[in-house]
């Protein structure tokens, strides 16, 4: 598995359940919002905050811009990077992209590193010259060293995606690893009885970080996991509805459905044949359920 795709799947599922990250990640960052204001998500790979690392990469994965109650302090910017490999620039990348938030927004800033290595990173940035020198420190949670007996009685909802990522460092590349703790992390999951939209988000982190999709995985497994998922067909038609009401369709599901059909139906179709190919999906595979040409298909990748 690349770094970007696991990258990916800490994005989307940070970016889905915001407030049970900043819960579990950051609880005191918590305790001081404002919950009657969403918090908004910024652009990281912005060059004024993110930049870019040496190696050309994004120096900030996601950049909340959260509500304060506390006094004076009604804003604050929360930088989230995620990290698998021990690098020597995530320090110089981490005080870089606090120092360009604080200065572009001159309000309260803090950052944190998830580390799903298997070594904790250091979580100071140095640098002393000619009698000047900068001390920064930021947080650090480290997936590895998280135990997952306390994980698992965890009420804290991203125990849940901290334990998958914990046990894509157990199971390595063995497959009989991967499908027993998935379906371990479903169990999780379905116990927690949460509402849709959470419990299908969970369970897509779990199903990417452990690689269930993967031809090495029993038929009989991928079968279960199949169950868990709404038929491509359902997914289409979401899709299918989004474009139909973005394009000023108001008089109600079924109308969008047939005024924005003919707009929405291709982009709709490009969505979802593009995120089949990120899941690691066949061309055959994809157009069968699509229905787009190989070539189309193709050229999205």
């Amino acid at each position: 598995m690349s770094e970007s795709w696991i990258d990916r799947c800490w994005k989307d599922v940070i970016k889905e359940n915001v407030d049970d990250a900043i819960s579990f990640f950051m609880p005191s960052l918590a305790a001081k919002r404002d919950y009657s204001r969403k918090p908004e998500v910024s652009d990281p790979e912005h060059s004024s905050i993110g930049g870019k690392s040496n190696k050309g990469g994004r120096i900030s994965d996601i950049c909340l811009s959260l509500s304060l109650t506390d006094g004076d302090l009604s804003r604050a910017i929360f930088l989230i990077e995620q990290q698998d490999k021990k690098t020597k620039d995530l320090p110089l990348r981490m005080f870089q992209s606090w120092y360009r938030a604080s200065d572009k927004y001159d309000i309260p800033v803090t950052s944190l590193a998830i580390y799903t290595g298997t070594t904790k990173p250091i979580n100071t940035y140095t640098k002393e010259w000619q009698g000047t020198s900068v001390n920064f420190t930021y947080n650090v949670y480290c997936v590895a060293e998280a135990d997952e007996e306390t994980l698992k009685r965890d009420n804290q909802l991203f125990a849940l995606p901290v334990l998958a990522a914990k046990r894509m460092l157990d199971a390595g590349g063995k497959a009989e690893k991967r499908e027993k703790y998935s379906l371990e992390l479903l169990d999780l999951i379905k116990a927690r009885e949460l509402e849709d939209k959470k419990a299908w988000s969970f369970q897509n982190f779990v199903y990417r970080i452990l690689r269930i999709g993967e031809e090495d995985i029993d038929p009989k497994i991928k079968g279960v996991w199949k169950m868990q998922f709404r038929p491509i067909d359902d997914v289409v038609k979401d899709i299918y509805l989004r474009y139909a009401r973005e394009g000023g369709v108001e008089e109600g599901i079924e109308k969008g459905m047939e005024k924005g059909m003919e707009k929405g139906m291709e982009k709709g179709k490009f969505e979802v044949a593009r995120s089949m190919l990120v899941e690691g999906l066949s061309a055959d595979i994809i157009k069968k359920c699509t229905g787009l040409d190989k070539e189309d298909i193709l050229a999205l990748g």
